[in-house]
């Protein structure tokens, strides 16, 4: 695992949070991961957690920007998931200017299921754990929706990046773009 020095932003964020004191250094690694922020492991002296800061612009091709505050209602619906289903969040360490501390997952423990979908390797007893969960958070947080006013963030770096950027592409797909953005807009 190479080791570098974390963005200035996140050591500072750490500090604040008191998760790094002031004449502490740490290292890290630059995790892969989402387009819209960046992702770390970094190796404190109390031991690694995950730092993740929030992207004003989206790591792709075409100029796509979302604002950083995305983060705090990270951070709250971690919480809340939390609350209603306890170990189903990494475990939130803070949150602070856009970036998010969590306890780090060690891959070799915790597989993503992202890519274990994209490599076949569907487990339905996995996919039932997970279900049952999401059905426990939700009826926990039917009342959420007006702490978690996020729709032109979701706009921000889901539909427009994705659904209409694909549709600006391939005009033959435009219109059922199109219609799926609505449909999911309304919610």
């Amino acid at each position: 695992m190479g080791r570098n020095l974390p963005p200035l932003e996140i050591l500072d964020a750490l500090r604040h949070l008191g998760l790094l004191a002031l004449g502490d250094s740490a290292t890290g690694e630059a995790l892969a991961g989402g387009v819209s922020s960046d992702i770390w492991r970094i190796d404190l002296p109390s031991g690694p957690i995950c730092a993740k800061r929030a992207l004003s612009r989206l790591k792709v091709a075409a100029l796509w920007e979302a604002p950083v505050i995305r983060n705090q209602y990270e951070a709250g619906w971690m919480r809340r998931a939390e609350a209603a289903v306890p170990g189903a969040t990494p475990g939130l360490l803070g949150q602070i200017d856009g970036v998010l501390a969590m306890r780090f997952l060690p891959p070799d423990r915790y597989r993503l299921w992202k890519s274990a979908l994209r490599d076949g390797l569907a487990d339905p007893a996995f996919a039932a754990q997970v279900a049952a969960r999401l059905v426990l958070i939700h009826a926990a947080t039917t009342d959420a929706a007006a702490d978690f006013p996020t729709d032109e963030i979701f706009r921000a770096i889901r539909l427009e990046p994705y659904l209409l950027a694909t549709a600006a592409v391939h005009p033959d797909l435009a219109a059922q773009l199109a219609a799926l953005v609505a449909t999911t807009e309304a919610g």
